[in-house]
């Protein structure tokens, strides 16, 4: 189920890392762009893509100790490795977005995202309008994880070019690094386990704004908390951020506005142009 690598990544504690098959296929600049199709054939796996295969999982027993140590203590003792593939083992979406890192190339992960979709938004739903400390107005229909539509809002990636997201790395490699120097995550402690437990409690917030009637305000302190997702994709990228988060906002949905209210549609529903 695709619900973003971020929401896998704090669903962490409740994920068994088990031990992958497979080995790493070596990438130089003229192998690197694969198809998803390609990627089956390549590897004998049916109606599956082998993230394992494509480099995607570093560690692939995971250390219990890893989920509840600081993040950035456990990237330490793999000083080379990136961050998603370092935790790759602990969820498909992880390593298949450390496996796009090494491709630099999100086409892969674009295709799996598109077959295998998340739980669905019903066209019929009741918009529900939420109002942030500033003033905003965000009007979703998504009432499973409404955290994803205010993660893609809060950090401006609904309002970026959604074909180039898509079809140019280098392009989102820049925004992520730029987002990422503008926030403090290199003395961050936060941990997969604190994660969490965060991402429970941000849940269950949300899930009580969503039944109530009328606008519903988002207070700052759960903006923060909502914020620090991406804290923990800066580390995991070393710098680079929320490389494969800032595509699937764009897979995801697209907007219109209303005034000052921002509407999120949502492709799935075939209301957002093609991509």
């Amino acid at each position: 189920m695709a619900f973003m690598a971020f929401m896998a990544l704090s669903m962490a504690m409740a994920l068994a890392a088990q031990p992958l098959a497979g080995q790493p296929i070596e990438c130089d600049d003229d192998s690197c762009h694969i198809s998803h199709l390609q990627l089956q054939v390549a590897v004998g796996v049916p109606n599956a893509t082998n993230w394992t295969a494509l480099g995607g999982v570093c560690v692939a027993e995971l250390p219990e100790e890893y989920q509840t140590q600081p993040i950035s203590d456990v990237l330490e003792k793999h000083p080379e490795e990136d961050g998603w593939c370092v935790f790759g083992a602990v969820d498909p979406w992880i390593s298949g977005c450390a496996a796009c890192h090494k491709l630099r190339d999100m086409q892969p992960y674009f295709e799996v995202y598109t077959q295998e979709t998340a739980v669905p938004i019903k066209a019929d739903a009741t918009p529900k309008t939420l109002r942030f400390p500033n003033g905003s107005l965000l009007t979703i229909r998504d009432y499973t994880y409404p955290i994803v539509d205010i993660y893609c809002y809060l950090n401006g990636y609904y309002d970026m070019p959604r074909k180039r997201l898509v079809k140019d790395y280098d392009y989102v490699e820049k925004i992520s690094e730029a987002q990422c120097a503008s926030v403090e995550w290199q003395n961050s402690d936060l941990s997969m386990q604190g994660m969490f437990a965060q991402y429970l409690h941000e849940s269950e917030i949300l899930a009580s704004l969503m039944t109530e009637k009328g606008i519903s305000d988002v207070n700052q302190s759960l903006v923060n908390s909502i914020q620090s997702h991406f804290v923990v994709k800066c580390l995991l990228g070393r710098g680079h951020g929320a490389i494969c988060d800032i595509p699937e906002c764009s897979w995801r949905g697209c907007v219109s506005r209303a005034g000052g209210e921002v509407i999120v549609k949502y492709t799935s529903l075939g209301e957002c142009p093609e991509l």
